[in-house]
């Protein structure tokens, strides 16, 4: 049985994980961590009697084997930390990182095995491994990224808009350039761009589209999210198969894709 402990479990995902986990025959979800200006009591009142709620971090991690982490980048990189010196395994999927909390991620995982996703959906991971194979056959199409999201997501371009552009960058022989949206003003396209268009409206839980067009035709691929399950899935896939592996830092569509 997986021990599991949940950070962001009264957010929007969190509640999620929260639910799917206390479905999963293999999963028992021991704690969670609520934000200090969340009664604890109150958030009880949510979710499962049996999961231990604590606004401390030491104490979410003590006596679990993985954290899944749906949070703010501020509470990521503690957390990260805190789960490396009880020797916890780390999956997180929050966005909008800075290199400094980029870099308490790349710390922890010199002791535990992490997992960073900017999306744990299954089909972006397949999305993720055919996206750099187009690119390369399409090295002189011009490239687009597109992404829709609800009207209280936080950052933009989101995260897996960035890692969608940056597959495509890498599988470009030539330098390329991120340009975020067009306008207002001249825009005519430059050799080398590639440009990122974020949405913030309604309630869209996420849509991605990828364009690829020269002048004679063009290609569209669009992932979108039904439901909020479809990562939170992903999230506990990822903590089923990363818990026992050696510290290290790992991608979710290799632990996915692995032979």
């Amino acid at each position: 049985m997986l021990r599991l402990a949940l950070i962001g479990i009264t957010g929007r995902m969190g509640r999620v994980v929260a639910e799917l986990a206390a479905a999963a025959p293999d999963i028992e979800l021991v704690a969670g961590l609520v934000s200090p200006s969340r009664d604890l009591a109150e958030a009880s009142r949510l979710l499962p009697r049996t999961v231990r709620l604590t606004h401390d971090l030491s104490e979410l991690v003590s006596g679990v084997d993985v954290v899944i982490d749906f949070s703010r980048p501020e509470v990521t990189a503690d957390a990260a930390l805190a789960a490396a010196d009880s020797g916890v395994a780390f999956v997180t999927g929050t966005t909008g990182l800075r290199e400094s909390e980029f870099a308490a991620i790349r710390q922890a995982a010199t002791s535990i095995p992490v997992v960073h996703a900017t999306n744990f959906s299954i089909g972006t991971a397949v999305l993720l491994r055919i996206v750099p194979e187009v690119a390369r056959v399409l090295t002189r199409w011009d490239c687009e990224v597109m992404e829709r999201h609800h009207r209280q997501k936080r950052d933009a371009p989101s995260g897996t808009a960035l890692t969608l552009a940056r597959a495509v960058a890498a599988a470009r022989a030539a330098n390329t350039s991120f340009v975020y949206g067009r306008g207002p003003g001249t825009a005519t396209r430059q050799p080398g761009e590639l440009g990122i268009h974020a949405i913030r409206a309604g309630g869209e839980i996420g849509r991605h589209t990828l364009l690829f067009a020269s002048d004679e035709e063009g290609i569209e691929i669009t992932h979108w999210a039904q439901s909020r399950r479809a990562y939170a899935a992903g999230a506990l896939e990822a903590a089923r198969r990363l818990v026992g592996r050696p510290p290290g830092l790992y991608q979710f569509t290799d632990l996915l894709f692995e032979v």
